[in-house]
């Protein structure tokens, strides 16, 4: 029988976007007493959308493009969907952030975890998923056991821990998944703790998933 982990389920349906700059904010997560994970937000750029992103000290930034072409202002860099931005910083600071398409909008997801390395760099990636119904690594810089997968629908898969009793953050960047009995959709999020091993069906086809073992 399958046993139940603490979880926290963040549904799309009840989210609080924040308007500001022509954006819409949502704040998936905020920091999490006892884990890595500092805060997840989700930002959608209408036209001419900017946004200024704070982040910490000691930080591990993860961006992807879920739609759209964003302007990384900082290092006049542009981020496309299906690349990744990966930002380790010592010191506070912020990104200032810009839809860099005149007649598009763009959605962007970015994830701050706490570095386990005091050091500064930032990466930018191609993210290609040829593979699909299998998790494929994200970042290799990245600080923590980062994935995303592309499934078909019925598909099943099970993801092992590289550290026992740890936790995990998963988000449906389409489709519908079920979670350990617990059924997500389009943008729903989910924490679990006290975890070693993850299995998970993908109920619809083209269902693409987010892990971050944390």
């Amino acid at each position: 029988m399958l046993v139940q982990t603490p979880s926290k389920i963040f549904k799309s349906d009840f989210a609080v976007w924040k308007d500001e700059n022509s954006c819409r904010i949502r704040k998936i997560l905020t920091e999490e007493k006892d884990l890595n994970l500092r805060k997840v937000t989700e930002i959608v750029f209408d036209q001419g959308g900017k946004y200024r992103f704070e982040y910490k000290a000691n930080c591990n930034l993860m961006i992807l493009v879920l739609y759209g072409e964003i302007l990384i202002n900082d290092f006049n860099k542009q981020i496309s969907a299906h690349e990744v931005f990966t930002l380790k910083s010592t010191e506070t600071d912020f990104l200032s952030l810009k839809n860099n398409l005149e007649e598009e909008k763009a959605d962007v997801l970015i994830v701050e975890l706490e570095s386990k390395n005091n050091d500064n760099s930032f990466l930018i990636k191609d993210l290609n998923i040829d593979l699909r119904n299998s998790l494929i690594q994200i970042a290799e810089d990245f600080d923590y056991p980062n994935f995303i997968g592309l499934y078909d629908g019925r598909k099943e898969d099970t993801y092992i821990f590289y550290k026992s009793q740890k936790s995990v953050f998963g988000m449906v960047i389409n489709g519908a998944f079920e979670f350990q009995n617990r059924m997500l959709e389009t943008r729903d999020a989910i924490l679990l703790s006290e975890i070693e091993t993850l299995e998970f069906e993908a109920l619809s086809e083209n269902a693409l998933i987010l892990l971050l073992e944390i």
